[in-house]
């Protein structure tokens, strides 16, 4: 009796403090368990309030193991215990568990409320998950919450986020009365998705209804129209806000500085900038990147400086766009010294950052820099993600790297983001760089879901290898598959039916891509028929087309005129081309060395001095002419008529050797494609020095007998490198893949075809 006696007050302590421990919101891990083992030691274990409040602390501290096991072992769980648990997991973006609760919780018979419903729906918004969002829709006329207000804004933003605006706007019909903040999110839907039309009307209804939009309503329109490439609304609805008394802030100031960014405009820059200034918005770091970032878009890169170097503290955020901008517009150089000073002045780089200038590098010619920027990227510890990757896969391909190239796709798989879309079209697009279209093929064929940028990307490498039949192939399944063609696609496609001579076929597909897809014509696609008629040599049609333009023709659309004059040998076209060429580009030299060798085809030795003599009055120089060779992860690089390379010697050695051997069974030197006033002798002593001849006999030189060889050159390949190059891949039993500005080579030891 007096053990009882003594017993009580200990357990009646104990209770306390169980109590206590779990009804206050500072508990500590330890302590929940130190409540639940008095619990189970109490015997009070089956008392469901306990349990449930035992599990909320758990679940509190993020102890999932011991919250489930305590949820399992309850003999009747409640809605509230599965709540309790669904809750914490969301909280944490945990949201395929808390559906995995969900489901738990309805195969025990029990009733969600109104309360949890929105949960599960936000789950599926966060997951995209439209299928179990529908299912969980059906659940809500199931159980009469169908009128609720705060489950249908749920499933409003759940079928806005899933891009499925008609369904979203039927729960809306549905609503007593929308407030602004549905009414903001269907907005904003319809403006993310391109429908203008439909969003001016709806924002119109709102006024009708009196329902006062807010701020959010106005920043959604124009992040949306934005978003959807509707730029000029986005400008219009941002002054309309400004008009009607709303005061923009930092998102509807980003979007919109976005947005003229896109359009190019400098005026309307300059105009927001002064806005800025004006609102005193010049402190918000997310305003001051979107001002970089603009200015860069728009090439006014003093602007750009003047915004970054005014900053009082560096930003990482404003930093990446800075060195962006400088990429985007051709300063990599520039760039790349300032992002060594972010270096050293300590700034925290992060993987946009080395993304950025991995980027730059890739996107301005310069692919071996990139590699190097990535290898000291993973050097520094710093993880690339998959836009890393894509670039990495880009300059990869741009020096057809390909055995770094397969390495990349190696990291992409151990990191398992070789799945992602833009993974996948950059992995197809690399190989075909690289000379594996039937890499690209196999590895197309594979993705279960096709966007179009894959289907562009295999396109463009049956077009870089000539072969037109497999692109209009693909052209058509793309269609049969319910992808609609870009502007891309056509440029893909035509530049096939260049490659291949099909130019009555690519006439077709061009009157074919604005009266059936309705796509304009850009200029991409008036050079691609430049390209077309002027490779079969209808040269006075193609100069009629490029007159009868719809805008003026650019540089390259003239300059794609003038190489065929060039391969035709036609001078009164050529000269036509290279007057408004130098009218618009005067500083390049390109345009003058094809006019020159124009006149030198012909033998008008006085007009190539002429030129010549141009060129020298304005310190222009001919471009250099390289070529490289990838070989054990090692790029080597050969200039035409340089003999720095520390194999020159063996590599001159073994030509002649070859070009004794190539005349014994019958070859002649294509002498007439040296254009200067030389002896026979010395013309042929020119074309061994063709930097694409350099790298193709450096191969046998430092790779084991009957391995294949792969080489890239800057500028075109004329015939007696073609010629030669083929001579040598049946006499050293090597494939061998070339790609020059034009296309891609392939030149096998089983077929003479080129």
């Amino acid at each position: 009796m007096n053990l009882t006696k003594q017993a009580i007050p200990h357990l009646e302590n104990i209770q306390r403090s169980i109590f206590h421990t779990l009804n206050s919101l500072n508990s500590s891990l330890s302590q929940t368990q130190q409540a639940h083992a008095d619990i189970l030691k109490t015997g009070v274990s089956n008392d469901m309030g306990l349990a449930t409040k035992l599990l909320s602390q758990y679940a509190n501290h993020q102890d999932f193991d011991d919250a489930n096991q305590i949820l399992s072992s309850t003999p009747e769980p409640t809605t509230c215990s599965y709540s309790t648990l669904i809750y914490a997991y969301s909280k944490q973006n945990l949201f395929t568990q808390s559906l995995r609760v969900f489901a738990q919780m309805l195969s025990h018979g029990l009733a969600p409320d109104t309360y949890l419903l929105p949960n599960i729906v936000k789950a599926c918004t966060r997951l995209l998950s439209l299928e179990t969002g529908k299912q969980v829709h059906a659940m809500v006329f199931v159980y009469g919450f169908y009128l609720d207000s705060f489950v249908q804004s749920s499933l409003i933003h759940l079928y806005i986020k899933c891009q499925n605006i008609g369904d979203a706007h039927k729960v809306f019909d549905r609503l007593a009365q929308p407030d602004v903040k549905t009414f903001s999110a269907l907005l904003a839907g319809y403006a993310r998705q391109g429908c203008v039309d439909v969003a001016k009307i709806l924002f119109n209804v709102m006024g009708r209804l009196r329902v006062e939009p807010n701020v959010l309503s106005w920043n959604g329109m124009i992040a949306g129209f934005n978003h959807s490439g509707h730029y000029e609304e986005a400008v219009i609805l941002f002054r309309r806000m400004h008009f009607e008394g709303f005061t923009p802030e930092e998102h509807s100031v980003s979007s919109v500085l976005s947005a003229v960014g896109d359009l190019e405009n400098p005026k309307l820059g300059f105009q927001i900038h002064g806005f800025v200034i004006k609102q005193g918005l010049l402190e918000n770091e997310c305003i001051i990147s979107s001002l970089i970032d603009m200015y860069g878009r728009c090439a006014c890169t003093w602007n750009m400086s003047k915004v970054f170097h005014e900053m009082e503290n560096l930003d990482v955020i404003a930093c990446n766009a800075f060195v962006t901008g400088l990429c985007r517009n051709g300063l990599v150089e520039n760039a790349l010294e300032v992002f060594r000073q972010f270096q050293s002045q300590g700034v925290e780089l992060n993987v946009v950052s080395w993304t950025s200038m991995v980027a730059g590098f890739s996107q301005n010619g310069k692919g071996i820099e990139a590699l190097e920027l990535f290898r000291e990227m993973q050097t520094v510890g710093m993880k690339p993600n998959n836009v890393t990757i894509t670039c990495l896969l880009s300059a990869c391909g741009s020096i057809s790297a390909l055995m770094l190239g397969k390495a990349a796709h190696c990291f992409s798989i151990r990191r398992g983001i070789s799945d992602a879309m833009n993974v996948s079209g950059a992995l197809i697009d690399m190989y075909a760089k690289c000379g594996r279209i039937q890499m690209s093929r196999l590895y197309f064929d594979r993705i279960s879901s096709r966007d179009l940028v894959s289907w562009n990307a295999l396109l463009g490498g049956y077009a870089m290898h000539g072969k037109a039949k497999e692109a209009i192939e693909i052209f058509h399944l793309m269609q049969r598959s319910g992808q609609k063609p870009s502007s891309i696609s056509f440029i893909s496609v035509l530049s096939a039916c260049s490659q291949a001579g099909l130019a009555d076929e690519g006439c077709k597909f061009f009157d074919s891509m604005c009266k059936e897809h309705g796509i304009e014509a850009r200029m991409e696609h008036y050079s691609c028929m430049a390209t077309l008629l002027g490779r079969v040599g209808r040269l006075e049609e193609a100069y009629n087309m490029i007159e009868r333009m719809p805008f003026e023709p650019d540089a390259c659309v003239w300059g794609v005129l003038l190489s065929s004059c060039r391969v035709h040998g036609n001078v009164n076209i050529g000269e036509a081309a290279a007057k408004h060429l130098f009218e618009l580009e005067p500083t390049n030299p390109r345009y003058y060395i094809l006019l020159s060798n124009i006149y030198a085809s012909k033998g008008m030795w006085n007009e190539v001095d002429a030129v010549r003599d141009m060129m020298k009055a304005m310190g222009l120089r001919k471009s250099r002419c390289y070529s490289w060779i990838e070989v054990k992860n090692k790029v080597h690089m050969l200039l035409a008529g340089d003999e720095s390379h520390p194999q020159m010697a063996q590599i001159m050695e073994k030509l002649n050797k070859l070009n004794l051997e190539m005349k014994k069974s019958g070859y002649f030197p294509h002498a007439d494609f040296v254009l200067q006033d030389v002896e026979e002798q010395d013309k042929e002593q020119i074309l061994c020095g063709h930097s694409e001849k350099l790298a193709v006999v450096l191969g046998p030189l430092i790779t084991p007998p009957g391995a294949p060889l792969q080489v890239v050159k800057n500028l075109r390949m004329c015939v007696d490198c073609d010629a030669v190059i083929k001579f040598i891949s049946s006499f050293e039993r090597r494939d061998i893949f070339v790609r020059d500005i034009n296309r891609f080579l392939q030149l096998d030891v089983i077929s003479d075809v080129v």
